[in-house]
């Protein structure tokens, strides 16, 4: 797959289907658009597109405004993203970064001089609620009444329901800050998962009997609540069946830094300084602060006998 990062690099001939929107995610949601775009493509001979933005648009103005703190938390980073569109089957990913030049370009200056002219856009597939242009001033109307004008066909998908609510990110976010990781697995069609590199930490888990891998909560990552899940383990090319906590850590250290320590079940390989992808399956309970190590100890026990029965293997 050809990632693009610039507009001014975009070398395009051949006709596309095109896939336009933020996609922050890649949920339930996005899938039917994107989806739509590659069959679209394979049934035509187009090459498939997706015309995206390598950073949150919202977190643009943030920054620009001064405002960082009020930056959207990520669902997802952005090898993850690109990683997923590319096993969707794109052929193309225009990544380029949301910036002062797309947010100040007209409605039909994208249409086009971004859709017909550098994407040869053949067909467009986007959802029930696009914007484009500047202050969102393009929006579905317009890109089907421009594009039919141009003999461009645009798919417009409806929002994606499941049990009556509407899959979007705000409602992921959602989850995501209420622990429902059973339900935030259905809105996005696979676990929520949180990545970074194995480092060493107070080496209590060992002592006790409770090995973990431990890595530092991504803080630009939308973070489930502190407490313990059932979850997956990705190290080293495998995927294993785990326990993880998400916290300070209060009985023995209250760090007020948050790190994310994984016990892998009957796993004692050395993988410090290795990526780990931890994906959340199940919330169990949060994290408490207790009266002494032994109390921790029982109740780490107990947690495990717990996951090791959500997973299958007692």
């Amino acid at each position: 797959m050809q990632v693009i990062k610039s507009l001014e690099d975009i070398r395009i001939s051949e006709r596309t289907a095109v896939a336009v929107g933020n996609f922050d995610g890649v949920h339930m949601g996005h899938r039917t658009i994107l989806e739509s775009a590659v069959d679209c493509a394979h049934r035509n001979g187009f090459l498939a597109v997706c015309y995206t933005f390598s950073n949150h648009p919202v977190n643009f103005f943030m920054e620009k405004n001064g405002m960082p703190e009020k930056c959207v938390k990520l669902i997802c980073t952005e090898a993850d993203k690109l990683d997923m569109l590319e096993k969707l089957g794109f052929d193309i990913v225009v990544n380029v970064p949301f910036d002062e030049n797309v947010m100040t370009m007209r409605a039909m200056d994208f249409i086009h001089a971004i859709l017909k002219d550098k994407l040869n856009a053949a067909a467009v597939c986007c959802g029930f609620n696009y914007s484009f242009g500047v202050k969102a001033e393009g929006n579905v109307e317009l890109l089907k009444s421009e594009c039919s004008n141009l003999g461009i066909t645009v798919n417009v998908h409806d929002a994606v329901e499941i049990d009556g609510t509407v899959v979007s990110s705000t409602e992921i976010r959602k989850l995501i800050k209420e622990g429902d990781m059973e339900l935030l697995t259905r809105f996005l069609g696979r676990p929520y998962a949180l990545s970074g590199t194995v480092s060493h930490g107070l080496a209590l888990g060992r002592e006790i009997g409770f090995p973990t891998m431990n890595i530092t909560a991504p803080m630009t990552m939308a973070l489930p609540p502190n407490g313990v899940y059932f979850t997956n383990a990705a190290v080293g090319g495998e995927t294993f069946k785990a326990i993880t906590n998400i916290g300070v850590k209060p009985t023995v250290e209250d760090t007020k830094v948050k790190s994310i320590e994984t016990n892998i079940f009957d796993f004692n390989d050395d993988v410090y300084d290795e990526k780990v992808t931890i994906e959340f399956l199940k919330w169990e309970r949060p994290e408490v602060k207790f009266d002494n190590i032994e109390a921790l100890t029982s109740q780490i026990s107990h947690d495990v006998n717990l996951a090791m029965e959500y997973h299958g293997l007692v």
